[in-house]
């Protein structure tokens, strides 16, 4: 779901450290925060509701991920939960096998599984969603989007929150790595994250 803030609204994208997001939030922001839509509501679904309650649509962010992370995060998550972050009627891609899990990903959005899951949260034009914070530097680029939207909030309390749903850390699940061609193909479908989210290769 997403987060309504006094003066924001933040997207949940799966396994971008959302979750921490949330408790942060929640820990350290003054003023109500109030829950829009179903787990992962996306930027359409969300400002819909928005515009239906009346409310000017604030200022609107979410965070991403790199593509190699991020693979490897959602199978891990899947392995320990047993849960994997699509909806309903996409197609399973879910194995034991990670590069297999890779490939699966691959074969159902040619163009991108990671790229077109997150233009739902982020737009395909610039300017359809305010700011794009990184997992890669979650807690300063929240604290800064928090100061730029003008929140309320306790820096202090917001970096004592501890991290959440870190892949291998309830179960003991192992993750053995990328192969290099694994790793380059990741790079090569996903390109399109790369490029603009400003990652490097």
């Amino acid at each position: 779901m997403a987060y309504l803030l006094p003066h924001t609204l933040i997207l949940h994208i799966p396994k971008t450290g959302s979750d921490w997001v949330r408790t942060a939030c929640y820990e350290a922001v003054e003023g109500p925060i109030t829950e829009i839509g179903d787990w992962h509501c996306d930027l359409q679904t969300a400002k819909q509701i928005i515009l239906e309650k009346g409310i000017e649509i604030p200022l609107t962010i979410t965070f991403v991920r790199h593509p190699l992370d991020w693979y490897r995060s959602a199978w891990m998550y899947w392995k320990e939960t047993n849960r994997f972050p699509r909806l309903e009627e996409e197609p399973k891609v879910e194995t034991d096998d990670f590069e297999q899990f890779v490939r699966n990903c691959m074969a159902v959005e040619p163009q991108g599984y990671l790229s077109a899951l997150y233009e739902r949260f982020t737009g395909i034009n610039p300017g359809e969603i305010s700011m794009i914070g990184k997992q890669e530097n979650l807690v300063n680029d929240l604290v800064r989007i928090l100061r730029l939207a003008g929140e309320t909030f306790d820096e202090v309390k917001l970096r004592a929150v501890k991290s959440k749903n870190v892949g291998g850390t309830k179960t003991g699940v192992k993750f053995t790595g990328y192969s290099f061609a694994l790793a380059r193909d990741v790079v090569q479908h996903e390109r399109r994250v790369l490029e603009r989210y400003g990652y490097t290769y």
